[in-house]
């Protein structure tokens, strides 16, 4: 049986989609050996070429698209779900010129976003992306740069929305935000089709038998809130993580790379 290395994010849309595949809920050609990381880390792992298959934030894939292709299957397109900016005691972008703002990765979609709309006229430092909100509560970051579960409990925690860049690209793109994509090396990209065949039985078996992979989930899940995590599953596992044909287009001349990289 052939072996091939995977790695996926903790978070709770990506352990919903490869759980079945992961745990052998689902027959595979391939024996996966899996790592589960931050998405910085897997970002920093794809630049280095060091995994077959692994999770990335749309934000680096030029500077890795020499090395990678990009499967139809198993990312996040999220409609209006995106990146949030939080602080403790500022309510506006413009009290935060020159302020230390933590983020999740300097090659994360959530930098990249941010940079997009509001520029680099602030002091960026990087955070694990658990980490973000505990450094906010105690003052080590005047704000900070929400991904994953963040996004969904930053309330609980007194903090303060400033701004909501999934919103901010819905509003000027009116289309679903690129956040995370699924890479396979490119000198195996004959075997597409039949990765992108199991990422989508893996998700149909998540669908089928959710107390199955629960548990797979609520090891790696930052919050074991059972709302938070099926919100966090809702916002970030749709019709584009099991297909995301109709927005090539979009996503070659949003990344400026040849359709020919999406299989």
């Amino acid at each position: 049986m052939r072996k091939l290395t995977l790695g996926i994010s903790t978070c709770p849309n990506d352990t919903y989609i490869f759980g079945a595949l992961i745990n052998g809920f689902i027959d595979a050609p391939y024996k996966f050996k899996v790592l589960l990381d931050d998405v910085e880390v897997l970002n920093n792992f794809a630049l280095n070429n060091y995994l077959d298959v692994i999770k990335v934030s749309y934000g680096v894939i030029p500077k890795l698209i020499d090395k990678y292709v990009i499967l139809k299957s198993g990312g996040a397109l999220s409609y209006g779900h995106g990146p949030i900016l939080v602080s403790k005691k500022y309510h506006k972008i413009e009290e935060l010129k020159g302020k230390k703002i933590a983020i999740p990765g300097f090659n994360t979609t959530a930098y990249n976003l941010f940079k997009y709309f509001y520029g680099n006229d602030f002091n960026f430092f990087h955070l694990r992306f658990d980490k973000i909100i505990p450094a906010v509560i105690n003052g080590e970051a005047d704000a900070g740069l929400l991904i994953h579960e963040g996004r969904f409990v930053y309330k609980i925690y007194g903090l303060n929305l400033i701004c909501d860049l999934g919103v901010l690209w819905d509003e000027k793109f009116d289309a679903p935000i690129p956040l995370g994509a699924i890479l396979l090396k490119r000198e195996i990209r004959e075997l597409a089709p039949e990765i992108n065949n199991l990422i989508r039985k893996s998700i149909d078996y998540a669908k089928n038998h959710f107390n199955k992979i629960k548990p797979f989930i609520e090891k790696y899940a930052q919050e074991l809130n059972d709302k938070i995590v099926k919100k966090h599953i809702e916002a970030f596992v749709n019709e584009n993580s099991y297909d995301l044909s109709k927005y090539i287009n979009q996503l070659s001349i949003f990344l400026n790379i040849d359709k020919s990289s999406f299989v």
